[in-house]
Parts: C-alpha cells; sequence; structure tokens
C-alpha cells in the first residue's frame, strides 16, 4: 500500500503538516495538520508499508491494544481513500 507520491510533510511552527504538490494539489487543494501517530502512519505508507505492518508500529510506538490501532489505521486508511492519496 503507498500513499501518493505528492505528498509532503513539513514541521512548521509546531505543527506536522502534509502538504499536497502535483496532482494531489489540484484535487485536494489545501495543508492536512497531522497529529504524530499520522506522520508516522503517512511515513510508513510511504515506504510502502501494508495494513498490518501499520498497526503493529502504533501498537509498538504508543503501547495501544491491537484492536484499537486496527480501528484507528483503518479509519486514518479511510480519510487517505476520501481524499484520493491513497
Amino acid at each position: 500500500m503507498k500513499v501518493d507520491n505528492d505528498l509532503v510533510i513539513r514541521h512548521v511552527a509546531g505543527e506536522t503538516l502534509l502538504i499536497l504538490t502535483g496532482k494531489a494539489a489540484l484535487d485536494n487543494p489545501g495543508i492536512i495538520t497531522l497529529t504524530e501517530s499520522g506522520e508516522l502512519l503517512v511515513r510508513k505508507l510511504q515506504e510502502g508499508c501494508e495494513f498490518d505492518d501499520l498497526v503493529d508500529c502504533l501498537t509498538e510506538e504508543y503501547e495501544v491494544a491491537r484492536e484499537q490501532a486496527e480501528q484507528d489505521v483503518t479509519k486514518f486508511l479511510g480519510k487517505l481513500k476520501e481524499r484520493g492519496l491513497l
């Protein structure tokens, strides 16, 4: 699974921003603010990680239950898909 290549993560004034460039910017004008876990998931998606890898990453990094991590990843991926970024 991989996110659109036109996504750039930047840290500005204490915020983590997902900046859309290229075709992604045409379809989704604006900038998306990411949480710490959102940034982690986008970076993993840029590496080509799959669903189970993303869940494992959240459970290891934040010590959350697997069921909660699965729900969070599903929700996050759904938001990316809605915007055509995945």
